[in-house]
């Protein structure tokens, strides 16, 4: 999906050539691996080159260029930005053989939203540009996550290409163009990148593509994001199985009390036990069909929206503060400044933090504490969401349980829920439809941790 825009782009340069790039749709991870790549590749043959680079503000995606710097043979880095202050600056060396040398652009949001790196020596050249697409996620009824922020990327080891790229480039740069010198933008037309170089950085790329499925594969990553389940309500028959058993028991226990209560010899503390059994079972019917509406919205596609949690939380804990004040309970929230944003429908998010709100206050006793957190994780790549209570706490037997369909703590306590076990259910399943993780930790007597680990949408889309 090639983007048309009336501001500079460096993208859309590559576009309009007589002979334009083809543009591919890939994710982050993706370009990611094969700027690391092409930077191992460097180091490994020791090649002298000339790098303009330009990659989102964060420290993980600037590692390998702090590496180059570090280890390669390269004469100068062009820093590219689209800030005047850029904050990875201070992450690169002084007293390194590779100068780092600053360039900033104009301000413009196209560019900011372009990423590129453009290599060139004697004997090899390359370009890899990507733009960040503006598209907001959309759910399809499987489950499976549309349109979710993916980039536009080309590539090319053609110098006459490169050499129009960088043209365009200079066109762009601000405040600092003495740092250029005319030889920085030469190019030797006549270059033939060796096919042996090819070769090994295609091999490094299957290698990387390689690391990248198998962390794919593996559940056991902390960082990993889950699939979405795809089958909710309908295919499996153990959940239809405890559906049935759900259904049935409250029915039974409300038809043995109601003939019961028919009786002339109950009467007094004894009625009053069954009126309160049927009303109690009454509430869990209720709780049980609410719980599967939950699930069954899961399978209507709804768009995602970009949602900063400083805007969303206070609103969302506000409203259980006086439930917390009637149970002396101290209810609060800390959100980090300048969070990244997450990409989340509204309604789910609200649905996810009442439900653990609803779970917290519930079984936290008397001045006892509730806190909602918000930080960044992995160099801002990342957001983790905590719930943290001083409750009762659930026992490491049943901690690995609680997310299963129908699934109910043992009650610590003589006060017996009405909740149909399927709260945290659609919590899980709502969190990892926006390509998150959710786990808990707790000790009994001390309280419970939930955690919600959400990739933040990209700088480059948001600023």
């Amino acid at each position: 999906m090639n983007i048309a825009t009336s501001e500079p782009s460096l993208f859309q340069l590559t576009q309009n050539l007589d002979d334009p790039l083809v543009s591919q749709a890939i994710g982050a991870e993706t370009l990611k691996s094969y700027i690391s790549s092409i930077v191992e590749l460097l180091i490994e043959r020791q090649l002298q080159v000339t790098v303009w680079v330009k990659l989102p503000q964060t420290k993980s995606w600037l590692n390998q260029l702090q590496k180059l710097q570090q280890d390669g043979n390269a004469e100068r880095i062009f820093l590219c930005s689209s800030y005047r202050n850029s904050a990875v600056l201070p992450l690169f060396q002084n007293d390194s053989k590779t100068s780092v040398v600053p360039l900033v652009f104009k301000k413009n949001s196209t560019l900011q939203r372009e990423s590129f790196l453009i290599v060139l020596s004697a004997d090899f050249c390359s370009l890899a540009l990507a733009q960040w697409q503006k598209s907001k996620i959309q759910i399809d009824s499987s489950g499976k996550r549309l349109q979710q922020p993916y980039l536009e990327m080309v590539s090319s080891f053609s110098p006459q290409t490169i050499y129009s790229v960088l043209s365009g480039i200079q066109k762009n740069i601000i405040l600092n163009t003495n740092f250029l010198q005319d030889e920085d933008l030469r190019i030797k037309t006549d270059i033939e990148v060796k096919s042996a170089l090819l070769g090994d950085l295609i091999f490094k790329q299957i290698k990387h593509h390689e690391i990248i499925q198998n962390k794919l594969n593996s559940p056991a990553k902390t960082n990993q994001i889950p699939e979405p389940n795809t089958t909710v309500l309908g295919l499996h028959e153990d959940f239809l199985n405890n559906l049935v058993q759900e259904l049935r028991s409250p029915i039974t226990h409300m038809k043995t009390a109601l003939s019961l209560l028919e009786s002339k010899q109950i009467k007094g503390e004894q009625r009053q036990r069954y009126l309160e059994l049927v009303s109690n079972e009454c509430d869990r019917q209720n709780s049980l069909v609410n719980g599967l509406l939950g699930l069954l919205q899961l399978d209507t596609p709804i768009e995602a929206e970009h949602l900063r949690l400083n805007d969303v939380v206070p609103g969302i804990v506000s409203t259980y503060q006086p439930l917390a004040e009637e149970k002396d309970i101290q209810l609060g929230y800390t959100i980090s400044a300048n969070l990244p944003s997450i990409t989340c429908p509204l309604a789910w998010f609200r649905q996810i933090l009442i439900n653990l709100l609803n779970n917290s206050l519930q079984f936290t006793p008397p001045q006892g504490r509730v806190s909602v957190q918000a930080v960044p994780k992995n160099d801002g790549e990342y957001v983790e969401i905590s719930v943290i209570d001083t409750g009762v706490g659930i026992a490491n037997q049943e901690i690995n349980k609680i997310f299963d369909g129908f699934y109910r703590t043992k009650p610590s306590t003589n006060k017996k829920g009405t909740g149909a076990g399927l709260g945290l259910t659609l919590v899980q399943q709502l969190i990892q439809r926006c390509g998150g993780s959710i786990s808990a930790s707790s000790k009994v007597g001390k309280g419970t941790t939930f955690k919600i680990l959400m990739p933040a949408v990209p700088a480059e889309l948001t600023q």
